[in-house]
């Protein structure tokens, strides 16, 4: 895994150069640590009296550093003329592929690789669809510009750029986390513990709360909306036990969008 990240980094760098690579990585790297930062005070309030939570924590906290610095390397090649980060969520994909493969069978299980449990795909399903036509027509009644559609936005929303999100978040950090922390309680049906309340916190950190060149961006909206998307997607993880509905679940809102846009054009 590392190995793939220390390659793409290398060439990116090499083509871009040192100085392009310094001013995207240094604020992707404090992006990173700050929302480990801010997460931590809770994290290590749900670790409390649990053995080897800490290491478990360690490693979430990388990978969250990880794919901070991933995304914000300067785009090269083919990459540089897309309108979106096809480049970072390319190499994501990639360590995240050699990872999963190199877990055992069990891990990956537990990552959420494997069909839904019987029973649960009808409700899940529903709440997919729900969440697509809501936010479809909302969009298609709004005033609110949410940018043009085109066919590269129509694809990264349906492609492999919301799949890595969700085998990061819900499936690989989700996994670690439940593992380490536990999963007691029952919402909605679910079977959920502190997992979900951290991936869910930090995925609206990632979105809200971010270095750039020009300073700190903090964006309370983003983060309270994108944590909430984060909530109903761990909730889906959870309840199916599998990460390809979550990914399902993560296309629902940003295609119904795109269908608000073009209803209303």
């Amino acid at each position: 895994m590392l190995a793939v990240v220390g390659a793409g980094i290398c060439l990116v760098t090499l083509i871009a150069g040192p100085a392009a690579f310094t001013a995207a990585g240094g604020p992707a790297l404090l992006s990173g640590l700050l929302a480990v930062a801010v997460l931590a005070p809770l994290a290590l309030f749900a670790a409390r009296g649990r053995p080897g939570a800490g290491r478990a924590l360690v490693v979430a906290g990388g990978l969250v550093v990880l794919t901070h610095v991933v995304h914000t390397l300067p785009r090269v090649g083919v990459f540089a003329g897309l309108d979106w980060n096809w480049q970072g969520k390319t190499l994501e994909l990639l360590w995240l592929a050699v990872l999963l493969l190199v877990l055992h069978r069990w891990a990956r299980t537990a990552a959420g690789l494997r069909r839904p449990e019987p029973g649960t795909l009808g409700p899940a399903l529903r709440l997919i669809v729900g969440w697509f036509l809501v936010v479809a027509c909302l969009v298609a009644f709004s005033l609110a510009d949410f940018g043009p559609v085109d066919g590269e936005r129509m694809l990264f929303d349906v492609a492999h750029p919301n799949l890595v999100e969700e085998l990061l978040w819900r499936g690989v950090l989700l996994a670690v986390l439940d593992r380490a922390l536990g999963a007691p309680w029952r919402f909605f049906g679910a079977r959920v513990g502190w997992g979900l309340v951290l991936t869910s916190v930090g995925f609206g950190l990632g979105h809200g709360l971010l270095v750039t060149g020009e300073g700190l961006l903090f964006d309370p909206a983003a983060i309270v909306l994108t944590g909430f998307a984060g909530l109903l997607l761990g909730w889906v993880r959870a309840y199916t036990g599998s990460v390809w509905l979550a990914y399902l679940a993560h296309c629902a809102p940003e295609v119904g969008i795109a269908a608000g846009e073009l209803l209303r054009s």
